[in-house]
Formats: structure tokens, sequence, C-alpha cells
């Protein structure tokens, strides 16, 4: 399995929404009730404006997309997703193991948000990351 890690560009741009659409709707149903597709745009478009989205890219094929940003005292892991048909193959546990060593590296924790009703939490704990934090409907977890 070779994964590739590139700068998305902005013609990258309908293929990240589409990854990031698909790769949330189910768990935002669950959470919320509903997936409202305007909100969510404007909300990924917010996303989008700030940079530093990176292609996740599966033997040269587009899966999903990562976001992570150093912010003072950790590094945050503000988003990561693929297309439902690439989740549970490993190719998210790679990329989060690969920030974990970055972060590990530069001592620093690595963080992240997640909502509380995301099957990747399972993930997360495997991984070594623990709960710090909490709002009415994400986590917020932490690995050193």
């Amino acid at each position: 399995m070779q994964i590739a890690r590139l700068i998305a560009e902005e013609s990258d741009r309908d293929f990240i929404w589409s990854a990031y659409s698909s790769a949330y709707q189910k768990v935002v149903e669950r959470q919320f009730g509903a997936w409202e597709v305007k909100p969510q745009k404007l909300a990924f478009d917010e996303k989008w404006h700030q940079g530093g989205f990176e292609i996740i890219a599966l033997n040269g094929t587009y899966v999903g997309a990562v976001w992570i940003t150093n912010e003072e005292g950790f590094i945050q892991l503000r988003d990561i997703f693929l297309a439902p048909e690439y989740q549970g193959q490993g190719i998210g546990t790679q990329v989060v193991r690969e920030e974990l060593e970055k972060a590990r590296a530069a001592g620093m924790p690595l963080r992240l948000r997640v909502l509380k009703q995301s099957h990747a939490i399972a993930l997360y704990e495997r991984l070594g990351f623990t709960r710090c934090g909490e709002t009415a409907t994400q986590y917020w977890m932490e690995a050193v």
C-alpha cells in the first residue's frame, strides 16, 4: 500500500468537498439528525480558505484529505477524511501515525476534535489518544 500526501491546489477543491461530504454525512446525521448541504458547504469553504489541506493518495488515486495546523504548544489534526470506499483499510491509521511521529519528534502533543457519534473515536483511542475535554457535541482528544 503506497500512501502519498500532496499539497492541495485550487483544482482539488471539488474532489476534497466530495470526499469531505461523503465521509462526514452519516456521522453528522447521527449526531444532528440531518445533513444540510448549504451550512456544511459554508463550513467547508471557511476551512478551505484557511489553506493547508493535503490530498491523501493511495497508489496514485485520490482517496481523501488531511488538514494539520501548528498551534501554540501543540499540533492540531483539524480534519482527516477518506471517501467511504477507502475507509477501514488502514489508510487513516497510517496517516495519523505519521502525524503522531512528527508531533513526538517536535516534542508537542497532537490534538483533535471528534464528533461524539463518530466511529473514529475507537481508532483514536487505539492509537493512544485520550479525551481531554468536551463540548455538547465533540470530544477533544490528545496524544503525547
